[in-house]
């Protein structure tokens, strides 16, 4: 009895010493405390969709400029995006004369949810005449709707028979991968 006593005084000094400690002034950041925002607890989680992206277009081309210093090319069609469904397509291209590099960038706009968007950057190196390329490097930078902080990247190929800057129409192929 005298033993199972003292254990119990043990456990109680034991724990007394413990919250103590617990109640001991600790130091704390100067920015930490009334108005402060931090916040205890679990961060939310992001739900994000990484798939694999593709899409396909077709309309037509019209071009500015000659090769006196600058071409542009605007892209204007529509198609089925993975994940935007039926869609148009909106792609500027500029290739100055001279080099091998056209860059530019792209919209694809749902046409059921005109709010839901994605961008992309354009770019391929190597070309004599962009009325012949037929691969793009794409990357994603974005959008808007579900699609504000969407990421990613792959390859826009072309699908023509001959010269389509000639027909000024054109049909194209997305694929790659998409965040958001």
């Amino acid at each position: 009895m005298k033993n199972r006593f003292r254990l119990h005084q043990a456990l109680v000094v034991a724990a007394l010493a413990a919250l103590a400690a617990c109640s001991a002034a600790q130091s704390v950041s100067p920015g930490v405390g009334a108005g402060s925002r931090l916040r205890v607890g679990a961060s939310p989680v992001v739900s994000r969709h990484v798939a694999k992206f593709t899409a396909g277009y077709s309309g037509r081309i019209s071009q500015h400029g000659d090769c006196s210093d600058t071409k542009t090319l605007t892209y204007q069609g529509s198609g089925h995006a993975k994940f935007l469904r039926s869609s148009n397509e909106l792609i500027s291209l500029t290739w100055n004369c001279g080099t091998e590099g056209v860059t530019g960038s792209a919209t694809l706009t749902s046409t059921k949810h005109r709010g839901d968007r994605i961008t992309a950057s354009l770019s391929t190196t190597h070309v004599t005449n962009p009325c012949y390329m037929k691969h793009l490097s794409f990357t994603i930078t974005g959008g808007t709707g579900r699609f504000r902080n969407a990421t990613g990247n792959g390859t826009l190929a072309f699908i023509e028979g001959s010269s389509y800057c000639f027909y000024y129409e054109y049909a194209d192929k997305w694929h790659g991968t998409l965040s958001f």
